[in-house]
């Protein structure tokens, strides 16, 4: 008995699917078929004594790297030129005096949080149960 030339193909697709299926799984950068762990595959921060280096994207297909000296409270960016293999310094800021700002440019605002979290504390703080006034039973003598 012969086998028909559409059940050979037929067949032949689902080898060359089952392939292709087998060859995507085995690649790393394929989601796994076990969850990987929280915040497994986060860009690596190379750097050590205050002086950080982090690879950026810096837009759809620009990329670059953040310099960070923790010491001397300074953030670099610069920007991979792939026309010339090289780094184009694009921006830096001294970020000291940022960290020492407690509210700008956020809402709500910290008052308004705290005052919140004041009517939260009052208003758990009513909820407690309250004895039921049960009216004695009538005598009908």
């Amino acid at each position: 008995m012969t086998a028909r030339p559409i059940t050979v193909a037929l067949y032949l697709i689902a080898a060359l699917l089952a392939a292709n299926l087998i060859a995507l799984l085995a690649r790393s950068e394929s989601p796994a078929l076990i969850a990987a762990a929280y915040a497994q595959r986060q860009p690596p921060i190379a750097g050590g004594a205050g002086l950080f280096v982090m690879p950026a994207q810096l837009g759809a297909n620009q990329w670059g790297c953040y310099l960070m000296d923790v010491d001397r409270g300074n953030l670099c960016v610069y920007q991979y030129m792939p026309g010339t293999s090289q780094l184009k310094f694009v921006a830096a800021r001294s970020f000291g005096s940022d960290t020492k700002l407690a509210n700008f440019n956020t809402s709500p605002t910290p008052q308004e949080i705290g005052d919140l979290v004041k009517k939260q504390e009052q208003a758990l703080r009513g909820v407690t149960s309250a004895p039921v006034n049960n009216p004695p039973p009538k005598d009908n003598n």
